[in-house]
């Protein structure tokens, strides 16, 4: 601990800005092009979502020099969601941001670029760099405070170590969601194929349930787990935005069963999404989500319920109503016909679905403790509490 120092973002970088929003006619923006990197490109674990990147023309990337993105950099989200981190790969480039992404270029003589970004994930996760945010209509960080934010900068050996030990975590997590994504894309194929060679069937032909959840009494005390729209996202289904309610008192049938489908059928933006529900927990739904649950006597619940994931673009489209007040009424959704396999078909292909579906959550358990892990450490890193040698013991358990 005797070299290691205290030194601020400004001491340690050669650039610190923030990006630029396109106000060309059209906004600059194209189906194709230059990749802009927006807060919702940047998820929680560090990482760039490719998915969901915008793209600019050449031009408009051109004209805004200021917030061109070079290999290495550190971004960090100063609007909306704050405190989101990301370091910029050659993989990216080339790219650009928009004005709520703050640009750290580190000089790379004087700190590791990986070990900054486990530096400012650091700060994020104990709330230091946040601690000045204005609050407005949306919360925001300045990005000039970020240069004041001090961080701990041990010899480059050390930070290297550092940025290596905790990197294995993230390149396990890293490798377990490409596994995740190639075992999708099979499955979905393989679905597909059976389905173009199979039968149409309506929705309320082949339903024992549709209906909406219920009006949730919340209580901060053990409870019923009630899910939101923020809970059905990306075709699955993240419980950390549940809260907990007062036990059902009558409609028991609306307490979920595995392989029920989950429809967000309120909100522009939101309406639309599905997801299959593959928890063995007791929960339900609010009033925003709709419960669609499949008859085993008409078609196989695993099959139909993947079929109403691939007609995701056909439900939203369902949305009736004015922006703000967009709705999915029960009758359009049960009037609408999945492309299924043939009935004799659908058994053999539900049990690899199942199969693929065991495999995620399993494969997805994993990535949270790693995750875990890696968060236990960091800290304990980042301020000299914990060796890289024992760390490196603790990395080797988890993975």
């Amino acid at each position: 601990m005797s070299e290691w120092e205290l030194v601020t973002l400004n001491d340690v970088t050669t650039r610190i800005t923030k990006g630029t929003t396109p106000t060309t006619n059209g906004g600059g923006f194209t189906s194709s092009g230059v990749a802009f990197v927006k807060v919702e490109s940047i998820l929680p674990d560090s990482h760039i979502d490719f998915g969901r990147l915008a793209r600019i023309d050449e031009l408009t990337h051109q004209n805004q020099k200021r917030s061109m993105l070079a290999e290495d950099d550190v971004l960090f989200t100063i609007a909306g969601t704050i405190g989101r981190v990301a370091r910029v790969t050659s993989e990216l480039l080339p790219a650009n941001t928009n004005q709520a992404v703050a640009i750290v270029r580190p000089n790379s003589k004087q700190v590791d670029p990986r070990y900054l970004l486990y530096s400012l994930r650091d700060i994020r996760r104990v709330r230091q760099a946040t601690a000045r945010t204005v609050q407005s209509v949306q919360a925001n960080l300045s990005w000039r405070e970020l240069g004041s934010v001090e961080v701990t900068l041990p010899p480059m050996r050390e930070q290297r170590a550092i940025a290596e030990v905790l990197g294995a975590l993230d390149d396990k997590i890293t490798a377990n969601e490409k596994t995740v994504s190639l075992s999708t894309k099979l499955t979905n194929a393989k679905y597909l194929q059976a389905a173009r060679e199979g039968v149409s069937e309506q929705i309320s032909g082949v339903v024992e349930l549709v209906t909406r959840g219920v009006a949730p009494r919340y209580t901060e005390s053990d409870g019923l787990l009630v899910l939101n729209q923020k809970c059905v996202r990306d075709q699955a289904v993240n419980l950390d935005p549940a809260r907990r309610m007062e036990p059902l008192k009558s409609r028991y049938d609306r307490l979920l069963k595995r392989n029920d489908v989950l429809v967000n059928s309120t909100g522009q933006g939101t309406l639309g999404r599905c997801a299959r529900w593959l928890q063995d927990c007791h929960a339900t739904v609010d009033t925003h989500i709709t419960i669609v649950r499949f008859d085993p006597t008409q078609v196989d619940p695993v099959c139909a319920g993947y079929g109403l994931l691939q007609a995701e673009p056909r439900v939203e489209a369902l949305a009736e109503g004015s922006t703000a007040q967009t709705e999915l009424k029960r009758d359009l959704l049960e009037a609408l016909e999945l492309r299924l396999p043939q009935p004799e078909d659908q058994l053999g292909l539900g049990t690899e679905i199942a199969d693929h579906d065991q495999f995620l959550l399993e494969t997805r358990k994993e990535s949270q403790v790693l995750a875990s892990t890696r968060d236990e450490l960091l800290p304990l890193l980042m301020s000299g509490k914990i060796r890289v040698k024992d760390a490196e013991k603790v990395v080797e358990e988890a993975t």
